[in-house]
């Protein structure tokens, strides 16, 4: 089974940024505040606990994602092979889909680490809805930190398509606490 984890805007516009950003810093190097390094922690236990371990990942270069990562990975029992793809920082979900089509068949599972609204999108996108409850939920809201669990009917990254993967389960931070 593969999963994607844990955004797009307009098309032809860039992701809104966030209004509570530091002027002097890039959003790219906004650092996670307490409550992302709680998540982050409490998500990294959760894959553990859960087996949810990934096979590969892929992980935007934002400090943020980079933080988030070394959390999640701090839990795992496992080196796990990581790229980091400048792509994702500012991605559309079609470009997050050409990434995950590239990827090696040998990795049955797969993680990335991005950034919203692309990844809340991404993952309505590619769901097949039938999860009514978790799709519910999704689509209501996708707080920082949301772990999405999405299996595909296929062995092959290059062959997923829109709508035909399985929402596994959705599971927000404050589901753990």
């Amino acid at each position: 089974a593969h999963r994607v984890g844990p955004e797009s805007p307009v098309p032809g516009q860039p992701p809104p940024r966030h209004a509570h950003d530091d002027p002097d810093h890039k959003d790219i190097n906004r650092p996670l505040n307490n409550r992302g390094v709680m998540a982050s922690h409490l998500m990294g236990r959760y894959l553990y606990e859960n087996a949810l371990l990934p096979d590969y990942i892929l992980c935007s270069p934002a400090v943020r994602t980079r933080q988030t990562l070394k959390n999640v990975l701090a839990q795992l029992d496992r080196k796990i092979p990581c790229v980091f793809e400048d792509s994702l920082y500012l991605a559309q979900p079609g470009r997050v889909i050409e990434l995950i089509k590239a990827v090696d068949d040998k990795f049955g599972a797969l993680m990335i680490v991005g950034h919203n609204p692309t990844i809340n999108i991404l993952a309505h996108d590619l769901n097949d809805g039938k999860n009514r409850e978790d799709h519910r939920r999704l689509i209501e809201k996708y707080p920082t930190g949301a772990l999405t669990v999405l299996d595909f009917p296929t062995d092959h990254w290059s062959a997923i398509e829109r709508k035909a993967a399985q929402l596994e389960r959705f599971v927000c931070p404050k589901d753990l606490i």
